[in-house]
């Protein structure tokens, strides 16, 4: 028996322990009234903001980045409190709105507003398989929920897995109801296979891509970008349907935008097009509600040319200097 599996039960107790210390965190989420679940999720969001010093100073460097000599030091700091507040409550309202997505169920619809009800329809009424795009924005672990219900069950989505099976067993159960994921890695092949078998696919785009994505502008720098859902449009013929559920008031506010795939045979140049497509539209929506986006993601760490991002204090300093290189991209 080899040293690995001689560990294995010790990793498995460990991670157990550690899934059952999150419980007492995790479980008023779920049951307290809507509003109360809500602020005990900022709470928690405020408490990683002590703690997560990294991810501070990329909130930091990224808003400076985007937005220039406009963005002070103090008005960054502020933002990227409001930021982490934002996260924890998103982590609270997917917990809270998985207690409502049964599909019998349509009380969740009082939270719900469609922004285009017409393109909804038109979207709903389409037999085609889709690739629906998502990403750190308002409460996207709400979108994945509102989107399975409104196809009904008809759809997988691409997630990672968690390392620890109990957590991640639990997150499974809160974001599809138990079913219905393609692990993150190696997606491309089981996501093909869905699409060409009738069945819808969701995936999250807003991340950083590697050095193998592309780099489209956002936010007027260069980021590096994967073009899975574009080559899975374009290798089925399935439209692109981008979404997000953004917060107006108490409700919901549930943003499309549809990209019809390229006419076959697709070329290179059609993915990276509808690359470039899907991250504009996205930009729009987070210039509209920046505080509801995960400015904390290291979403410009691979730069064109193999180079990475830094997230350390000396950067911020540097960054927030007057009249400092911040605002100006460097391509490599």
């Amino acid at each position: 028996m080899t040293a690995r599996a001689l560990l294995r039960p010790l990793v498995l107790a460990r991670d157990l322990l550690l899934a059952l210390l999150a419980l007492p965190f995790v479980l008023p989420l779920r049951f307290l009234p809507w509003n109360a679940s809500c602020a005990l999720g900022s709470l928690y969001g405020l408490a990683a903001w002590v703690f997560l010093g990294k991810e501070r100073r990329a909130g930091l460097l990224n808003l400076r980045r985007a937005y220039g000599p406009s963005m002070s030091r103090s008005e960054a700091g502020r933002q990227v409190r409001k930021v982490f507040a934002n996260l924890g409550r998103s982590l609270a309202e997917g917990i809270r709105f998985s207690s409502f997505s049964s599909r019998s169920d349509r009380s969740w619809e009082s939270l719900y507003e469609a922004e285009d009800p017409a393109l909804e329809a038109r979207i709903l009424a389409d037999p085609r398989p889709k690739v629906f795009v998502t990403g750190h924005l308002g409460s996207w672990e709400v979108a994945m929920q509102m989107l399975d219900l409104r196809l009904g069950g008809r759809g997988v989505a691409v997630a990672r897995r968690v390392d620890n099976p109990f957590v991640d067993a639990l997150a499974r159960r809160v974001r599809r109801g138990g079913g219905g994921i393609i692990e993150k890695a190696g997606a491309v092949a089981p996501a093909l296979a869905a699409l060409r078998s009738g069945t819808s696919v969701a995936v999250l785009l807003d991340e950083n891509g590697g050095r193998s994505g592309p780099f489209p502008l956002f936010f007027g720098r260069p980021a590096s970008t994967r073009k899975t859902p574009a080559l899975l449009s374009a290798l089925t013929g399935s439209p692109i349907v981008v979404g997000a559920a953004v917060r107006r008031g108490g409700r919901f506010l549930f943003r499309l935008a549809l990209l019809e795939p390229p006419a076959a045979p697709p070329a290179p140049c059609d993915v990276l097009d509808t690359t470039e497509r899907i991250v504009r539209t996205w930009e729009a929506w987070v210039r509209e509600d920046p505080l509801q986006w995960r400015w904390i993601h290291w979403r410009w760490k691979t730069r064109p040319g193999g180079s990475e991002e830094t997230y350390t204090p000396r950067d911020v300093a540097e960054a927030f200097a007057a009249d400092g290189p911040a605002a100006t991209e460097v391509s490599a």
